[in-house]
């Protein structure tokens, strides 16, 4: 595999994320999905000083933000996950499925590839496998009124024990 590609491509993702989040922060968690049909990039970052992280299809609705201009900004960064994945194919490399990307403000990333095929895993569609990473990797329990969220974790607890 092109490291150099790869390490270009690296970042790239690290400044759009910069150029997305419209304020200091300390760590950014990324989740992308990219197969040869569709792909869904989705973020929270943590800023600075604080510890509740921010959803990146929230950051539109901050004051003074242009809801267009950030749109553009997030389809971008899905672009540069679909073409990390296209490196993969073009290096005869088995594509991923799904991916966590972890950047610190500090520069350093961590990148964690999984080849899960996302329809058989427990047929869980894209928002409960979000629900899911949430919980995972950031440590997010689902809002206790959204029974049906809350229910999926239990059983997802139950059948990883």
């Amino acid at each position: 595999m092109n490291t150099e590609n790869l390490e270009s491509i690296y970042q790239k993702v690290a400044m759009q994320l910069n150029s997305i989040i419209p304020e200091p922060w300390e760590k950014v968690m990324v989740y992308s999905e990219v197969d040869e049909y569709s792909d869904s990039t989705v973020f929270f970052y943590y800023p600075k000083n604080k510890q509740e992280p921010i959803y990146s299809l929230d950051i539109e609705d901050m004051e003074g933000i242009d809801e267009d201009e950030t749109d553009r900004q997030l389809n971008i960064l899905d672009s540069i996950f679909r073409e990390l994945w296209e490196e993969f194919k073009k290096n005869k490399q088995e594509p991923w499925t799904n991916l966590t990307f972890e950047l610190y403000s500090t520069g350093k990333f961590d990148v964690e590839f999984d080849y899960t095929l996302l329809e058989e895993e427990n047929n869980y569609n894209h928002y409960e496998r979000l629900i899911i990473w949430k919980y995972k990797k950031l440590g997010v329990s689902p809002d206790e009124k959204r029974e049906s969220d809350v229910k999926l974790i239990r059983e997802y607890i139950n059948t990883h024990k």
